[in-house]
């Protein structure tokens, strides 16, 4: 039998004032605790203006992934000086995104000319994000955040995430004792 390793990976690269997170494998709530805390220091890093998330060797995202973007978005937002954007989206992940009407909160683009410097760029610092060692709490209080902001999105995300959110809110408070 054949077992094949997880290959979800987040490597960051300093490229002077933009950082260039990269996606390897799904978007997932593995991957996202692991994005939301490096984006919440980049967001307070005064070198870093630009945070482009390189969705180029993405396979998919799930909802938690999808809603911490957001929230991250909506953070980097709010600093007024900072910009996160999605970038080498491929038209699946860009139907995700529209299904759940990320698509409003979260600036994005797929491949372009203005974003190609990316793949050539020598990279200072690069360095792969931890995904293996993570703790419980934090996951679970990340998806709740997550489906909450997707649940903020729109009435039909409200609806259809309820449940999620009900259910996660009572995992947090378990596991929180």
């Amino acid at each position: 039998m054949d077992v094949t390793k997880n290959q979800d990976e987040l490597t960051a690269a300093y490229l002077e004032d933009l950082v260039v997170i990269r996606i390897s494998g799904r978007g997932s709530f593995k991957t996202s605790l692991p994005l939301k805390q490096f984006v919440q220091h980049l967001i307070d890093d005064e070198k870093v203006c630009r945070i482009f998330i390189d969705m180029k060797n993405c396979i998919g995202m799930d909802s938690t992934f999808m809603g911490v973007v957001t929230g991250l978005s909506v953070a980097t937002k709010k600093r007024g000086n900072k910009h996160l954007k999605l970038i080498h989206l491929s038209e699946k992940n860009k139907k995700l995104l529209v299904a759940l009407g990320v698509d409003r909160v979260v600036d994005y683009s797929l491949f372009s000319d203005e974003e190609a410097f990316v793949f050539d760029s020598n990279a200072s610092d690069q360095k792969s994000l931890n995904l293996e060692e993570q703790d419980k709490v934090d996951l679970a209080k990340t998806s709740l955040e997550a489906h909450v902001c997707l649940s903020k999105i729109s009435s039909e995300n409200e609806e259809k995430f309820r449940a999620v959110v009900e259910y996660l809110q009572d995992d947090v408070d378990n596991l929180d004792g």
